[in-house]
């Protein structure tokens, strides 16, 4: 095997612009095969990542969910995965979504989603939430889950960009790099009050927009400022 070159993948068909096959279009693809059957070619990249996308939106949460919407659409719908670019009576295994998904460039493919997102199906003045969550593992500590700070809209309910840290206490320094990566001009940005940070909100005035943000315990000397300043006026009427 040593002495043979790797193929590249055959590309997908140009798709139209502005549709979602050609954003992800930009993804590259990690696999670089030896070689495959004739009539076996692999399954384009694109194809794969729309049928994720897709079956991720009808409630697929796994590998082998994924791997089984495409399996029944191909029984019963077999047009719909043709219109995601898969050629006539395939459908990807789990085996091959695993390899696939374990060398994809993620940063590239949240990026390509994010930027047709932001072009087709939000407003760009809907309200964007930094928001910190800790996904949960499987297979009890054999795969740990993982902490993501996000920005995600309010009334479209679409992530546009989110970052991975280590832990809940580098949320901070996530929010700032999340922000950065989103318009925010004429854009109203909220946060838990862990992130009611000085650095935060000016971040987001400079970028152009506004933020409201909550204050609790966590910050005293702050939360006691706001409770002088508008507490109710005494009774005198002054």
């Amino acid at each position: 095997m040593k002495h043979l070159a790797r193929q590249e993948i055959p590309s997908a068909t140009p798709s139209a612009p502005g549709s979602l096959a050609a954003a992800l279009a930009a993804v590259p693809d990690p696999r670089r095969p030896y070689g495959w059957r004739p009539e076996h070619p692999p399954i384009p990249l694109v194809a794969l990542l729309q049928l994720t996308v897709a079956a991720t939106l009808c409630g697929a949460r796994s590998l082998y969910a994924i791997a089984q919407w495409g399996e029944d659409r191909r029984q019963d719908h077999p047009e719909l995965l043709a219109a995601l670019g898969l050629p006539p009576g395939r459908r990807p295994c789990v085996a091959t979504l695993h390899r696939v998904f374990k060398r994809l460039d993620v940063a590239a493919f949240e990026a390509a989603l994010a930027a047709w997102l932001q072009q087709t199906g939000v407003a760009p003045t809907d309200p964007i939430a930094i928001d910190g969550k800790t996904l949960r593992g499987i297979h009890g500590e054999q795969i740990p889950g993982v902490h993501l700070v996000s920005a995600y809209t309010h009334a479209a309910g679409a992530i546009l960009a989110q970052l991975q840290t280590a832990c809940k206490g580098q949320e901070l320094a996530a929010a700032k790099a999340v922000l950065a990566a989103v318009p925010l001009a004429g854009r109203l940005v909220t946060t838990d009050a862990l992130l009611t940070q000085r650095g935060l909100a000016q971040q987001v005035v400079d970028g152009g927009g506004s933020y409201l943000l909550p204050v609790k315990d966590n910050q005293p000397s702050l939360h006691a400022d706001l409770q002088a300043a508008f507490s109710p006026l005494d009774g005198d009427g002054a």
